[in-house]
């Protein structure tokens, strides 16, 4: 008996966690956003060389996409958040759902974070950001200062985040 091999693994990052919150029970308390990133960092750190250090900076970077999301107030449903790694990255993607109006923030703020000119935008601005930080400022800070990835797919009814965190 010959057996074939197995197909490799498609492109992407191996699923490690889902997790489903109804919008309501993130509302309940602004400390759900840091219990719940302290909750998944912990989780998909657990077996990595340097848990500790991947779990801290995990913590925050998911805590400050967390709280963009308790700030934005998606329409009532669920917030999904689904993570994996790959080789070399940990990949949150956060699901929302959203109205036009919501999906239309999400545009504009993820797109003022484009990597391209986030440092340069976070120099220039960093006064003012002290006096009336804009809502993206936690998202632009991850990105120009931490060199996380961050992006956005755009659904039927719903916004993707997707939080790109580098293992190192």
């Amino acid at each position: 008996m010959t057996s074939e091999p197995a197909p490799p693994s498609p492109p992407g990052p191996s699923p490690i966690l889902t997790l489903r919150i109804s919008v309501r029970g993130l509302y309940d308390s602004w400390t759900h956003c840091q219990r719940l990133a302290d909750y998944i960092a912990r989780f998909v750190a657990s077996d990595r060389f340097d848990p500790e250090q991947l779990t801290t900076r995990l913590s925050t970077y998911l805590n400050e996409v967390l709280e963009y999301v308790f700030r934005a107030r998606p329409s009532e449903g669920e917030i999904v958040v689904e993570v994996g790694r790959t080789d070399e990255h940990v990949i949150a993607e956060l699901t929302i759902p959203t109205d036009v109006a919501l999906a239309q923030r999400l545009r504009d703020d993820l797109g003022r974070v484009a990597p391209a000119d986030a440092r340069a935008r976070y120099e220039a601005e960093f006064e003012s950001m002290l006096l009336r930080p804009p809502a993206e400022v936690g998202l632009l800070e991850l990105v120009a200062l931490h060199g996380v990835g961050l992006a956005l797919r755009e659904g039927d009814g719903t916004g993707v985040i997707v939080l790109t965190v580098p293992h190192e």
